[in-house]
């Protein structure tokens, strides 16, 4: 049985669960973390299209997604701009042509794509792509600093993807940490019962969400997947065009979202979150509002860009089967911080003391408990989270 106990009255015991990520908590391995301030100088291999010198990020090159967007990710279109220090991640118009007939080589299996509506003969924009392509993620705190774009059939993401198991689309998981869209066309046809405000030709939306495949064996998203979204649109006056963070903090037993380091939405369902590895992308789509409704002509022939000044990934150390006895304060000051299964703080040495100015969080799956003295004194925080450790469902 999960519990907590405390038996020391003057003690201030915090058990937080809905907290953004907190640099000075040191259960998150922050040694190894990944993060990208995108200030170092970059090409793209054309033959793998990864970015060399590091090889990191990989770009998409000549890659469709669906029918709602009329784009093609080109690897040029994303771009490493190290006198800003941002990655560029820009949609333009293809204004020579159409795209069958356009100077870039495209593979040619792409041009009998089976639904005439995802043809290339109605797909009038290229844009940028990027995810990363080592290491894939499993549980973390996902981070990303950008400037949306705003024009009409804008649709930008930052998310988190994994399909193609074992060859098949057994496990297709999707965590939506962001995406932004400038009406509701797209979200209105994607999510079935969600009615878009009266204004939709100017309204703009930001949202969150999870898909899952229920059964791990068809890859038929409209009748065997789960779908948990979270629309929030958003006022005229929250201009997303000027620097935002997003960020996700993902787990066993919760997904918090956060933009601004508010929280934004919180999901608990432990059945229907995503518990197998992804991959994390970044991209800006075009979606079809930005063609004229049930037609195929453009109604936005402009170029845009979502800026990225950096991304970061966090990931928590686990040690789910180690019990924690603290005893003493040397037992404290060399606490080795993990998801423990538990900790006890017994005192029968001499009483730990959490001085001022110190920020301990101990974070457990089963029980935490003080059975002896123990203080926190006053401009110290004492903080304790619970919260389930991954499975090894593969």
């Amino acid at each position: 049985m999960k519990k907590f106990v405390y038996l020391c009255g003057m003690m201030l015991l915090s058990i937080n669960m809905m907290a953004q990520i907190d640099l000075n908590d040191q259960n998150w391995d922050f040694s190894h973390a990944f993060i990208d301030e995108f200030n170092t100088s970059r090409t793209w291999d054309t033959n793998s299209w990864l970015s060399i010198p590091d090889g990191v990020w990989k770009a998409y090159y000549g890659r469709i997604i669906h029918g709602r967007e009329p784009q093609i990710y080109q690897f040029d279109h994303c771009l490493f701009d190290t006198e800003s220090g941002t990655m560029r991640l820009v949609s333009e118009f293809d204004t020579d042509s159409l795209i069958p007939r356009h100077k870039y080589h495209l593979p040619a299996g792409n041009h009998t794509y089976p639904n005439a509506l995802n043809s290339f003969d109605t797909l009038y924009y290229f844009s940028g792509e990027i995810a990363v392509d080592t290491p894939k993620f499993k549980y973390g705190y996902f981070e990303i600093r950008c400037k949306l774009p705003q024009h009409k059939g804008t649709f930008p993401a930052f998310w988190l993807h994994g399909s193609n198991k074992n060859g098949a689309d057994r496990y297709y998981e999707e965590i939506d940490i962001f995406e932004h869209s400038r009406n509701l066309l797209h979200h209105s046809d994607h999510w079935p019962g969600y009615e878009p405000p009266q204004d939709s030709d100017s309204a703009r939306v930001f949202t969150t969400g999870i898909y899952q495949n229920l059964t791990g064996l068809s890859p038929n998203l409209d009748t065997e997947s789960y779908a948990r979204n979270f629309p929030l649109v958003l006022p005229p006056s929250n201009d997303l065009s000027n620097w935002h963070t997003y960020s996700c903090e993902w787990m066993p037993d919760h997904v918090f979202w956060y933009c601004d380091d508010s929280l934004v939405n919180s999901y608990y369902d432990q059945a229907h979150i995503p518990c197998h590895e992804l991959t994390l992308i970044a991209n800006y789509a075009i979606d079809r509002y930005a063609l004229i409704k049930d037609t195929d002509i453009p109604l936005w022939f402009g170029s845009d860009e979502m800026d990225i000044d950096y991304i970061r990934v966090y990931q928590l150390c686990w040690n789910c089967d180690k019990d924690e006895i603290i005893t003493c304060q040397s037992d404290l000051d060399d606490f080795k911080y993990a998801v423990k299964k538990s900790v006890s703080i017994t005192s029968t040495i001499e009483q730990p003391v959490v001085s001022a100015g110190n920020k301990v969080t101990f974070r457990v799956t089963d029980e935490f408990e003080i059975t002896g003295p123990f203080e926190v004194n006053s401009g110290a925080e004492f903080t304790v989270i619970l919260q389930a450790c991954p499975n090894n469902l593969e």
